[in-house]
């Protein structure tokens, strides 16, 4: 078959996007790296490359041999390479990757068809709610949150669930930015409408970390990296969360949805 070329790329900054106070500089290289995998699954593609350029202030020299090992342990669970890049020196520590993968059919976000079912790979809100812990300092003393802690610090995704699905899903993206802001994404890109149930969403088991936040980690919450897209019939380890509807924009239960989304920062 034919296969196309996808590239994606992102950057990680300290302060902004993690923080060394609570996470490693183990976990820093997976989430970066996670991030970019996930961007390139999300377009139907199968990540082969990486190309990483880290800025190192010198403070930091020690970290840098664990910060190659996270993007490592990353990469080879979907058996990508890290071909090269570039390292220099500076004031704060900051990493960029590019990321090259293959597909047959890259998947679109202007693929949602009217009547379609939307689904994620797994509910988001865990990454959210983990820094919310984190930043409260808050003791992490029930299973779940030491699993939103942990996914906040590197989230672990299930790439092999994401190829899988490829097949049967019309259109997908990584959620990043916080469900509502991505839904918006594929709604815009192909000309429908979206609407959320509030019932799936609440399914996620995170009301109990926070009954009165947790609706906004789930529809604001970014950094999951979960698969969202719209299929014709349910996906196997797929959570329905909503329809797609004749007409704009992303509503909850059929009523306009105000959340800010998700800013990567918190300095």
């Amino acid at each position: 078959a034919d296969q196309k070329v996808i590239a994606c790329a992102d950057v990680a900054v300290e302060g902004v996007h993690f923080n060394l106070n609570w996470s490693s500089f183990f976990e820093v290289g997976r989430k970066i790296t996670a991030a970019n995998l996930a961007d390139i699954c999300a377009m139907g593609g199968w990540p082969k490359f990486l190309l990483v350029t880290l800025v190192l202030p010198a403070k930091y020299l020690a970290g840098a041999i664990e910060i190659a090992k996270g993007i490592a342990h990353e990469a080879d669970l979907v058996g990508a390479q890290v071909i090269g890049g570039d390292l220099s020196s500076g004031n704060e520590l900051s990493i960029s990757i590019t990321a090259l993968g293959e597909s047959e059919k890259p998947l679109l976000r202007s693929g949602a068809k009217v009547g379609d079912l939307v689904l994620v790979s797994d509910l988001p809100g865990l990454s959210a709610a983990g820094l919310s812990l984190l930043s409260k300092n808050l003791s992490a003393d029930t299973d779940l949150a030491k699993k939103a802690i942990t996914q906040h610090k590197s989230p672990t995704l299930n790439y092999e669930k994401y190829r899988d699905a490829y097949k049967s899903l019309n259109c997908a993206i990584d959620v990043s930015d916080g469900l509502v802001r991505d839904t918006g994404h594929i709604a815009e890109a192909s000309g429908v409408q979206i609407d959320l149930r509030s019932e799936a969403l609440a399914s996620s088991g995170l009301r109990e970390l926070d009954s009165s936040n947790f609706l906004e980690w789930v529809l604001g919450g970014g950094e999951d990296h979960v698969l969202l897209g719209s299929a014709s019939a349910p996906i196997p380890g797929f959570v329905v969360i909503g329809k797609v509807l004749a007409g704009s924009g992303v509503t909850l239960d059929g009523k306009e949805i105000r959340t800010a989304g998700y800013s990567h920062s918190w300095r």
